[in-house]
């Protein structure tokens, strides 16, 4: 028979899992950040709203979203929630070496050309330290699961960033083009203003440019074009090799392209146009207490990013 107090825990655990589930939109990702199977945390939202007598989620095929009795509870416990965390994290920098778990999501691009080296390096020298690593293209707003998120998007002139309570260090920043593989040329023409765009096959990350709407800028002056959403994924890599197949026309950091640049597998779109950045953006709440293995952990970070991109760059190779 349960006692209150594992009776309580028990009702703390499944809140907890709740709260994660409204912050990444899905049972899975949840339980997976939490530490539990799928079944396990589908099965604990049940029980929760049981207990509760009240449905706390809207389910769908595509997102998880919260009921108005499921965002109250967030409301209320999310503060809770965090409170707790800092108590812990101050009590917990008492000790003087770095040890725990750091808990960061990744754009896909930015883990494999940056991530996963700076964390092989700092495992080397910190081995009491354990990474957590989630690669998505996700909404900053929901990353109280992680300790960091690092974001790619696109920024131009008069870009505005929608409100975020999160802190924003920009890390790395590259030109975006528009670009095409000869065969494509060939069997579409080339186009030469912004518009011809929408009479052709275009290849786009939504996360990065804000979707099916692309911005060019001539001689100072702006321009947003919807382009005809051909393949949406969120992996600049398979954008740039369904482009060099012939696929259609992609929008792509300089450095990744540049190899296939130069051995002509693609060719530059719209020179005369000036298009805009690729911006690479470490994200973290602002906290009375981040844990020291997290203070470490990103100047670190900061640090060796602007270290390997110098040496990317010497290099002439993404």
């Amino acid at each position: 028979m349960f006692t209150v107090v594992e009776m309580v825990n028990s009702m703390i655990d499944k809140v907890v899992y709740f709260l994660y589930v409204v912050r990444t939109g899905s049972f899975s990702d949840a339980a997976r950040q939490y530490g539990i199977s799928a079944s396990a945390g589908s099965r604990w939202i049940i029980e929760l709203e049981e207990k509760m007598g009240v449905s706390l989620l809207k389910r769908s095929t595509r997102k998880v979203v919260p009921t108005q009795a499921g965002e109250r509870l967030f409301e209320r416990f999310n503060h809770i929630h965090t409170e707790i965390d800092d108590i812990f994290t101050e009590i917990q920098n008492f000790s003087q070496s770095d040890r725990g778990v750091i808990r960061i999501a990744s754009t896909p691009l930015f883990a494999k050309y940056f991530l996963s080296r700076i964390i092989g390096e700092y495992l080397s020298v910190h081995p009491n330290v354990s990474f957590q690593i989630t690669e998505t293209a996700f909404d900053v707003d929901h990353v109280e699961a992680v300790d960091f998120a690092i974001k790619a998007s696109a920024v131009y002139d008069g870009f505005l960033e929608k409100d975020c309570l999160l802190v924003k260090r920009p890390i790395l920043k590259y030109p975006l083009m528009a670009c095409c593989s000869p065969k494509y040329v060939e069997n579409h023409s080339m186009p030469f203003e912004p518009a011809d765009l929408l009479s052709h096959n275009c290849l786009f990350a939504s996360t990065l440019v804000g979707g099916n709407k692309w911005v060019f800028e001539r001689q100072g002056e702006m321009e947003t074009f919807e382009i005809s959403a051909t393949v949406e994924v969120e992996d600049s890599e398979f954008i740039r090799t369904v482009a060099i197949e012939g696929g259609g026309i992609a929008y792509l950091p300089v450095d990744l392209i540049k190899g296939d640049l130069d051995a002509g597998r693609l060719v530059p779109v719209l020179t005369d146009h000036m298009n805009s950045d690729f911006e690479f953006s470490l994200y973290y709440r602002p906290r009375k207490q981040m844990p020291s293995r997290c203070v470490n952990f990103k100047d670190y970070l900061l640090r060796r990013v602007q270290e390997i991109a110098e040496e990317v760059r010497y290099n002439q190779s993404f």
